[in-house]
């Protein structure tokens, strides 16, 4: 089953039965964008770098995020940008949430709703999407506290890897304007997977968050879509800040379809000083304890730096006109423009620190 929709061009198919490794109730959808059209131009919500790990999220022509990321990936740093509102797909209104009458989570349930939202992806005037693959699919979530830490070694690091289950989406009742991340000790709130929402909450007696509510009880409420940025490490929530809200007020699991930009990676040329590089770290990781956890993390390390090709997801991003130094003045004007902001002196130094070591 496949449809192109207008001059946008896009192709979409139901997805073999590739899992991504994710717990996940059922296939999902592909994206094909074509290059050129209005695909060329750079997305509306789509993430911008600077040297060193200088990045910025952006929505339409604001920020929404800064971050700065240490270049060894021991800990990063999020600034909160200015934009008034972040990219999202129009409201759901009750007669389209009506017109989805499977029985909720059910594989048509599921499929009505994928086809939805990717039909509007693909028709949104100012579109997330941008050339390649695209996946569309059902994800479960993920306890905190069985999320993967981040990195410790860059051996176990390499971009092109499946997204991380998403976690922690109570972060959408929370909206810190900025924020230090120790990833060598990580909180599990702020390990691999986790939700970052991309606006503040709706006050729980907001009618749109009591309506959704209703959904939740009865087990009605559609899904939320989130983007995965394979940089991060985090699920942005593209729709549905206030069903998730929703749900977390009546302590219900919310439906949940992830979007990821999707890569074939290409046979990596063999390196004995790699190779030897990830069998250190492998024989490091399992003399402290060979959980589990460690077991996988080990296999799926040495399968990324020994075989090729893999199926993995890489974000892209665009150079920010004006580079490391445009990114810095715009992190010291937000500041200046800021009363108070929960940071260290030492956090904010390092934020906007020019070297480039």
């Amino acid at each position: 089953m496949s449809l192109t929709r207008g001059p946008a061009g896009v192709s979409i198919t139901v997805e073999g039965t590739e899992t991504w490794g994710l717990r996940t109730p059922g296939p999902g959808l592909v994206l094909d964008v074509p290059v050129g059209g209005r695909q060329a131009r750079r997305p509306a919500l789509r993430l911008e770098a600077a040297s060193r790990y200088r990045l910025r999220l952006m929505s339409g022509d604001a920020p929404l995020l800064w971050v700065r990321i240490d270049d060894w990936w021991d800990r990063a740093v999020f600034l909160r940008g200015t934009a008034p509102s972040p990219w999202r797909l129009p409201s759901l209104s009750a007669p389209e949430v009506r017109a989805v009458s499977h029985a909720p989570g059910s594989a048509p349930w599921w499929e009505a709703w994928e086809w939805k939202l990717a039909r509007e992806l693909v028709e949104a005037p100012a579109s997330v999407l941008y050339s390649g693959q695209w996946c569309l699919r059902p994800v479960g979530v993920l306890s905190a506290d069985t999320a993967e830490r981040h990195p410790v070694s860059p051996m176990e690091w390499q971009f092109g890897q499946p997204p991380q289950a998403p976690h922690s989406l109570d972060a959408v009742t929370r909206f810190g304007p900025a924020w230090n991340e120790d990833w060598w000790d990580t909180l599990p709130a702020q390990r691999p997977g986790a939700v970052l929402p991309l606006r503040a909450p709706s006050a729980p007696d907001d009618g749109r968050v009591k309506s959704w509510r209703k959904r939740a009880r009865d087990g009605t409420l559609p899904p939320a879509l989130l983007l995965y940025v394979d940089i991060l490490a985090k699920w942005l929530v593209l729709d549905g800040h206030d069903r998730l809200h929703a749900a977390l007020l009546e302590g219900v699991e919310p439906p949940l379809l992830g979007l990821w930009p999707s890569v074939l990676m290409a046979g990596t040329p063999s390196s004995s000083v790699r190779e030897a590089g990830a069998l250190f770290s492998a024989e490091f990781q399992l003399r402290t304890g060979a959980t589990p956890q460690v077991v996988e993390r080990v296999n799926r390390m040495l399968l990324l730096n020994f075989a090729q090709p893999l199926k993995g997801t890489v974000s892209r991003a665009w150079p920010i006109p004006g580079g490391l130094a445009a990114w810095r003045q715009e992190v010291l004007l937000a500041r200046r423009q800021r009363e108070r902001l929960p940071l260290t002196d030492e956090d904010w130094d390092w934020l906007v620190s020019p070297d480039t070591r």
